[in-house]
């Protein structure tokens, strides 16, 4: 009903339209509805833009103007309508040239970002048309789709029908205005006048004959409908899906899915599945179910955090089962309560965690198509481009990688993406963090400007930490895969001396102060994961930190060493070293005392001149890590990849009850999101 509604603003608006258009469907309904009137369709990135106005404007043609969010004010003697009569003449002004105005010319402005920022005074002069997709048209989308695959011709016979209904029921409203007129028109008596009788008469035969047409339509839907009853719980069920993915949005930013993002979960459900002849028909529909399910936790799971992770699953138990009571938040559960109710319902191998950065190769492939670029977000200093780049050199790929932040990287990159997008090779662009306002003015524009007309093979990466500023453009246009960066102290040490130059590991002392430091800095990002009790609060310690303690450390050792080749360790500058990370370094980020006194007692235990010693313990705990006795880079790297992958609350200065502190903590933000989720989901409907 919306889109009808729509379509007849746009045939009768006064203004010129503007349209918001996130699937890009009404741009092919404007396209196929002028297709005899010479339309052309151009952006205001077109070198030729200017030509291609003054022409249409000229010759009174219609002209498509895509991804306008801001307009040119070249546009705004059109759009005001100033026209100037010159002797015999109407003139419109574009730049610099007065051009003649055909009364035929029609402009009709295209966004296809939902959160294009119109400004009122644009508003004001265009006639805004919406047709961005609401729950119950993508239901209705959703179904046809089905439908299409699993019965084509039933679906052929459906559309057959409502077209001839509509020309039915023109055809009565046509023959109802005839017989208005022939009334109107009438002088004197109707029943004196025989030629407007006799008119009638066959109007009204006319109409019987029209409105039984329409009865027997209606009749012959009635039985389309019960062909096709086994499939529409199908359609409510992709409804009620598209209306859980628009509710995550509410608990963070990042979970922008659009109508385009489902629609290609169920193309890829229904081409996978083919269709099945003779097969029962709610029996296929509980499959098609199961299996649409399935791949909207593997695709939307690695959008997600990890505790956000949990949170769409058991929305999608509640959804599958119809189970409310599943998303209560009022019982309390454990961690290990909330991952057994979502596996207990679909199984062991649901994919509900996302099929993400192992599966890189598998999700370029199958996942993302030209049009769609993969966004790999991932917190402050745990950058996994190097991930992009190991698998392009794998699979024999041509990858550009472009570092952004720079007026230079802008212009490199518009070069490169031109040139792969028609060659078909694979781009990079790396910290895109630093560029929010060139990706929501240039980047999301050239994607939509670049669309089904880019090589099948070019795909486009991106890397940015998570940040509030990237444009809800691009993220409704991406695949986006949320890069966690793997906890446990071992996980933080191997980032960390992984980070470390070959060249730097010259001097055996210089080596173990490293390994020291790496444990400090791994024991520092662990305690962050049990507030309150790791820290009182969620400092910003970010790797940056620890490799500015690493040349600050480098700075002291060579000054008290005095360009000697070697050092003694009872002569490093301790006190020095240690000041500077516990007052500067890491203590400039630590605001409460309690948190600098816990460290400045884990500073103070461990850069001492005894951890030169063998089997130095880091920690005073039951099994905690000793040093090695080796300090080459090899023996380093051996002795980090012998730590066990789980780090015991006791290593880190904490309680052994600390780690059931922190299960409660995350599974009651967990079951406090899944609230406010299923509001928004109530809302939304």
């Amino acid at each position: 009903a919306l889109s009808l509604e729509n379509g007849v603003v746009l045939e009768h608006c006064v203004r010129f339209p503007l349209i918001i258009d996130p699937s890009g469907q009404a741009i092919d309904f404007i396209m196929n509805r002028y297709k005899g009137e010479k339309i052309q369709s151009t952006s205001f990135l077109d070198k030729a833009f200017m030509k291609t106005l003054a022409g249409a404007v000229r010759f009174g043609t219609t002209l498509l103007v895509e991804n306008v969010e801001s307009v040119d004010p070249v546009l705004n003697p059109i759009l005001n309508k100033e026209i100037q009569r010159t002797g015999g003449r109407s003139l419109v002004r574009i730049g610099t040239e007065d051009v003649d105005y055909s009364p035929k010319f029609n402009i009709i402005l295209t966004t296809k970002n939902p959160a294009a920022k119109l400004t009122p005074d644009l508003c004001s002069r265009v006639t805004l048309v919406n047709f961005t997709v609401t729950p119950a048209s993508l239901q209705s989308q959703s179904m046809s789709r089905i439908m299409q695959e699993e019965k084509p011709q039933v679906e052929a016979r459906r559309k057959d029908i409502l077209k001839l209904q509509g020309e039915q029921n023109v055809k009565l409203r046509e023959l109802e205005e005839k017989m208005l007129n022939m009334i109107s028109a009438v002088e004197g008596s109707i029943l004196d006048d025989d030629r407007v009788v006799t008119g009638m008469e066959t109007l009204m035969k006319e109409g019987a004959q029209v409105e039984e047409q329409i009865a027997e339509s209606a009749d012959v839907m009635k039985e389309v409908q019960r062909a096709i009853s086994a499939f529409e719980p199908l359609g409510s069920t992709c409804r009620e899906l598209f209306i859980l993915l628009t509710a995550m949005r509410d608990i963070s930013f990042l979970y922008e899915f659009s109508a385009t993002a489902f629609m290609s979960i169920l193309e890829c459900v229904l081409v996978k599945m083919g269709p099945v002849e003779g097969s029962d028909e709610k029996e296929r529909a509980s499959q098609l179910k199961l299996e649409i399910f399935t791949e909207a936790a593997a695709r939307i799971g690695r959008s997600l955090s990890a505790e956000d992770k949990m949170v769409f699953g058991l929305h999608l138990a509640r959804l599958f089962s119809k189970d409310d009571s599943i998303v209560d938040g009022s019982k309390a559960r454990s961690l290990s309560e909330i991952s057994s109710t979502i596996e207990n319902l679909f199984g062991d191998e649901f994919p509900w965690q996302g099929r993400g950065l192992n599966c890189l190769h598998t999700v370029v492939e199958s996942d993302v198509t030209s049009a769609i670029p993969l966004l790999l977000c991932s917190a402050p200093g745990h950058d996994v481009s190097g991930r992009v780049e190991a698998m392009a050199r794998e699979h024999h790929k041509e990858l550009s990688s472009v570092a952004m932040g720079s007026a230079e990287g802008f212009d490199t990159a518009a070069k490169i993406l031109g040139t792969a997008s028609k060659r078909g090779t694979w781009v990079l662009l790396k910290n895109c963090h630093l560029c929010t306002e060139w990706l929501a003015e240039t980047l999301v524009k050239k994607l939509h400007s670049l669309g089904a007309g880019a090589h099948k093979d070019f795909r486009l990466f991106l890397t940015s930490e998570i940040s509030p500023k990237l444009p809800t453009g691009l993220l409704r246009l991406s695949d986006v895969i949320v890069a966690e960066a793997p906890t446990g102290v071992k996980a933080s040490i191997s980032r960390f001396v992984s980070r470390i130059s070959s060249d730097r590991f010259e001097s055996a002392v210089t080596n173990r102060i490293y390994l020291v430091l790496a444990w400090v800095h791994a024991v520092i990002q662990e305690r962050l994961c049990y507030i309150p009790a790791g820290w009182t609060e969620r400092y910003e310690f970010t790797e940056a930190d620890a490799i500015h303690a690493l040349d600050a450390i480098d700075t002291l050792i060579s000054d008290s060493s005095e360009g000697r080749g070697s050092i003694d360790p009872e002569k490093l500058p301790w006190d020095a070293m240690r000041a500077t990370l516990c007052r500067d370094i890491f203590g400039g980020r630590v605001t409460k005392q309690v948190d600098q006194e816990v460290l400045d007692n884990l500073v103070d235990s461990v850069f001492v001149c005894d951890c030169f010693n063998v089997n130095f313990k880091l920690a005073d705990a039951d099994g905690a890590p000793t040093l090695p006795d080796g300090t080459s880079k090899d023996e380093c790297f051996a002795w980090i990849e012998s730590l066990p992958s789980h780090t015991l609350p006791t290593w880190i200065g904490l309680d052994a009850n600390a780690e059931e502190a922190r299960a409660e903590r995350i599974a009651k933000s967990v079951l406090k999101n899944v609230g406010i989720v299923e509001i928004a989901r109530i809302n939304d409907e």
